[in-house]
């Protein structure tokens, strides 16, 4: 666990030293490279994050996923559960648990298998991935397993190998700015 620690530390370290400028030309190519599988793979329910700190923006994806008349979904907190909430538009949010901006949304949704666009603080080229330690997502994963798992990252947050429990999902594919590990 002590090891866990020390990495989340050191890739929140990386990601925070990527400049402003960079994080925004960083995340545009991200959503670019994002769109192209929401459309090679006809994906018409898309679950996103309300980016924090230094994470990839994925906001204008949602955004133009929301145009294009997708399903857009963000998830919220409740106690050790995460359930998703759809939204028309990104006016309807609130700041929620963790200092996240959530959805106010009433009803969760839940699909068969959307496409969840993941936040992390670092993956593997085995798409193991590594988050804040609280296990949301690896535990929303256990109860949704067919949901396609999309980690959006920088280049920056990719190290040789990240340290797995039994309970961590890996990705199905991450997307940083100059590649895409299937």
């Amino acid at each position: 666990m002590e090891r866990k620690q020390q990495i989340r530390a050191e890739l929140k370290e990386k990601r925070n030293l990527l400049t402003k400028e960079q994080r925004e030309e960083y995340s545009g190519k991200i959503c670019e490279q994002i769109w192209k599988y929401i459309v090679s793979e006809e994906a018409e329910v898309i679950y996103c994050y309300y980016p924090l700190g230094s994470e990839v923006n994925v906001l204008p994806l949602a955004e133009k996923a929301l145009a294009e008349g997708k399903k857009v979904a963000f998830p919220r907190t409740n106690g050790d559960m995460m359930e998703f909430y759809p939204v028309m538009s990104l006016a309807g949010f609130q700041k929620g648990a963790f200092g996240i901006m959530e959805p106010i949304g009433e009803v969760p949704i839940t699909e068969d298998s959307p496409m969840v666009i993941v936040p992390g603080l670092g993956f593997d080229k085995s798409k193991n991935r590594i988050g804040y330690g609280k296990g949301f997502y690896d535990r929303y994963f256990a109860r949704f397993p067919a949901c396609r798992k999309i980690a959006a990252t920088y280049e920056t947050q990719i190290v040789d190998n990240i340290p797995t429990d039994d309970f961590d999902t890996p990705m199905d594919l991450i997307i940083t700015e100059r590649e895409v590990l299937e």
